[in-house]
């Protein structure tokens, strides 16, 4: 039986055995990976649990979860922030995955039913003890008015939840233990990069030239770190010489609706009179024999500055060809939308490409394929990933621009579950860091942009998507450092990174960097950038030209000022930036009720 709060005080447990069996409850599915990795959740689930323990269940509300557990302010409205029902969404869907993976065996359940806030805590059916016997005699009914009334379930099923609970310790451990796992880093991970048609990346022994050169076990080593670094990028499999398959069947794999794109790279290290040595290196499509890609790094060192001369190598070379932008990536989405769009990777080419503005991107046809390639391919981390970031970029630049409680929760969910399924994945991380931010989490997006950075620190663009998010977070300074840091090393420049680059030189006020900004602002049609521009002007003190650009703003937005705002807080949901950049923006007319010559929309 249920033992939530409305049950009668009679089927309850005493208040301490209550609370111990809950609180016990509580702690093993917060240490859970979803809970632990985000602190919010952790903070709403552990607030109403305790609430309901303490006798104030009346008292959980939208607005008491917001300002006590979820650190919104006393002027905190509920009708106007749907933070509350977001998150609850979100609880509620963690929830249901702990308890059917590492909290499966757990003795005791909790829930939050929907329509309101109030937890249920319920144990798990006990097992019989004994066989059925083979002609059961009739069984009382189980409310007799003659029978003694029966033992409380709480005591009945006390011992089986202490053991219980010691087994679920250990369930839990090796369920962190397999999350922490790529999933391209196994069979069913090599299976399912097949499926998907990922391209191959195979790093070929190097060779030596020369008196001079390296030994085999420096250049094995300076291979292995570029294996390593390589594995770090999504959307490639990466494979040694041995792995990759034989020259015969490589023309297969390369042809046909489902193609394949192979690439290999090799190197040469020639040795020279001062003792040091120069790295050439090219990259080949095994497809057609072609050298697509070749560099020589020179003045490399050898003996104990070896470690150096490999993070230099590895830097140099992941940078020109593994990037988003780089040599291997361009190439195989290039062979993906014209030989196999219908591939999985043929959808992902596609999504991208109109998340970065090219015009062979295809919104319906990447998000769509994308959905129908994760409902075949559930274990499909990636494509869970750029079908979040593709749909959150549509929202900003449909006539629409503004995400609704309901899509955020989607992209969220979506984001979430590549996250988990891809632990060690730096482009899922830094997709559920940029949804969390858009969803007003600005401490969960800073711990899992954090974590992003981590996961593969030569990923420029994931870093300049990470500096996006600091800067919206309230990291400012730090991000906007960051991000042209990143530009530096080649990460992509978008027209979302520029927004935010003018929102942290109005939040700086600094003028020299709106000034830089301006141009490239104008010419930018996406709203965001619109925004930016307006507070860039207002830093630069064109107060006409701000009341212009808001002017445009409201007649753009089907919403007018509301709209405009909601999009502030989205972008911008740290402590008090929203409300700097408002006010500058009110300064500009925003709450102008209505534009004279506002065009009819429809």
């Amino acid at each position: 039986m249920d033992l939530d709060h409305s049950a009668p005080p009679e089927d309850m447990p005493p208040g301490d055995n209550e609370a111990l069996l809950v609180r016990a409850a509580l702690e093993r599915v917060l240490a859970a990976p979803d809970f632990a990795a985000s602190p919010r959740l952790a903070a709403f689930l552990r607030f109403v649990v305790e609430a309901t323990l303490d006798g104030r269940a009346d008292e959980i509300k939208g607005y008491t979860i917001a300002v006590e557990a979820l650190g919104r302010p006393p002027s905190f409205d509920p009708q106007s922030d749907p933070i509350v029902r977001v998150e609850a969404t979100r609880l509620r869907r963690a929830l249901e995955r702990y308890y059917t993976t590492v909290g499966a065996e757990d003795p005791l359940v909790i829930d939050i039913p929907k329509g309101g806030y109030v937890p249920l805590f319920r144990p798990r059916t006990d097992p019989p003890a004994e066989p059925a016997p083979a002609e059961p005699e009739p069984q009382p009914a189980p409310i007799a008015p003659e029978a003694p009334r029966p033992t409380p379930t709480w005591q009945r099923t006390w011992p089986r939840m202490a053991a219980a609970a010691l087994a679920v310790v250990l369930i839990a451990g090796l369920g962190l233990l397999a999350l922490r796992l790529s999933p391209f880093k196994s069979d069913h991970g090599a299976a399912l990069a097949d499926r998907i048609r990922l391209p191959v990346v195979e790093v070929r022994p190097f060779e030596a030239s020369g008196p001079g050169a390296p030994a085999d076990a420096e250049l094995r080593a300076i291979e292995e770190q570029m294996r390593d670094a390589f594995a770090r990028f999504d959307f490639v499999e990466v494979k040694a010489a041995s792995a990759t398959t034989h020259e015969s069947g490589v023309p297969e794999i390369c042809s046909g609706p489902q193609s394949r794109s192979v690439f290999a790279l090799a190197g040469l290290a020639e040795g020279r009179t001062d003792g040091t040595f120069s790295l050439i290196t090219r990259v080949i499509d095994r497809c057609d024999g072609s050298i697509i890609w070749s560099a020589s790094v020179d003045g490399l060192a050898q003996g104990t500055a070896l470690g150096t001369s490999e993070r230099r190598v590895v830097h140099d070379v992941a940078i020109a060809i593994m990037e988003s932008y780089g040599v291997i990536p361009v190439r195989a989405r290039a062979q993906a939308l014209a030989k196999a769009p219908g591939s999985g990777y043929g959808c992902i080419a596609s999504a991208i490409a109109y998340i970065r503005g090219d015009p062979q991107g295809q919104r319906g046809n990447g998000t769509a394929c994308l959905a129908e390639l994760t409902r075949q391919e559930r274990d499909f981390a990636l494509g869970y990933a750029v079908r979040a970031t593709a749909q959150l970029y549509a929202t900003l630049h449909d006539d629409t621009p503004n995400p609704t409680a309901e899509e955020m929760e989607e992209f969220l969910d979506e984001a979430e579950r590549a996250a988990e399924l891809a632990p060690a994945s730096a482009y899922a991380a830094r997709t559920l860091a940029l949804v969390q931010l858009f969803a007003g989490e600005p401490d969960d997006a800073i711990t899992t942009a954090e974590k992003a950075l981590k996961l593969n620190p030569l990923d420029f663009d994931v870093a300049a998507t990470v500096a996006s998010v600091f800067i919206g977070a309230g990291r400012v300074e730090e991000g906007e450092g960051m991000l042209m840091r990143a530009r530096r090393e080649g990460a992509v420049r978008t027209n979302l990174q520029d927004a935010f680059l003018g929102m942290a030189a109005f939040m700086r006020d600094d003028v020299l960097a709106a000034q830089a900004l301006v141009p490239q602002l104008t010419l930018h049609s996406a709203i965001e950038n619109k925004l930016a521009l307006a507070l860039c002007l207002h830093t630069l003190g064109r107060m006409s030209d701000g009341r212009e650009v808001v002017g445009a703003l409201l007649h753009r937005m089907p919403d007018g000022a509301e709209g405009v705002r909601r999009l502030v807080r989205r972008m911008l949901p740290a402590p008090g930036l929203a409300d700097k950049a408002l006010a500058a923006l009110e300064t500009a007319g925003l709450s102008r009720e209505a534009v004279a010559g506002k065009p009819p929309r429809g």
